[in-house]
């Protein structure tokens, strides 16, 4: 090879890296926000997920807790009490029904065709899936 050619090489790759570079210059700005945008999503599906978890294992420890009670009209109560979010609601409304019912079997005196507490359609015999 000759030095002609050797200084043409040379020339042409400082071009290629000049021409590389001031695309990192013009460009490189998204590369850094792709990356930034990449890791701060990433964040912030921790985040949620951990607050997530935190607030389900609270409820959790709170229904525990309640179901611990030995009479079951403190239970029932306890179970009441307890401020449930998303899908934990249908858990502690389930467990609320139970314990009063458990709470209302247990008291031999309690009429439930009588309580104030049920729509009046269901005292009356009349509820839904009912035929007249």
């Amino acid at each position: 090879m000759s030095e002609t050619d050797s200084f043409i090489d040379e020339v042409s790759e400082e071009v290629r890296r000049d021409r590389l570079f001031a695309y990192v210059r013009k460009y490189g700005w998204v590369a850094v926000l792709a990356v930034f945008l990449i890791v701060g999503g990433a964040a912030y599906n921790e985040y949620r997920k951990a607050s997530e978890a935190a607030t389900a294992q609270a409820t959790g420890d709170a229904l525990l807790g309640a179901l611990s009670q030995d009479d079951p009209a403190a239970r029932a109560e306890a179970i009441a009490a307890v401020q449930a979010q998303g899908a934990a609601v249908a858990v502690t409304q389930l467990l609320t029904a139970a314990t009063q019912q458990e709470a209302d079997d247990l008291n031999p005196g309690h009429n439930p065709s009588r309580s104030a507490s049920y729509r009046k359609s269901y005292r009356d015999g009349m509820g839904e899936g009912a035929h007249s």
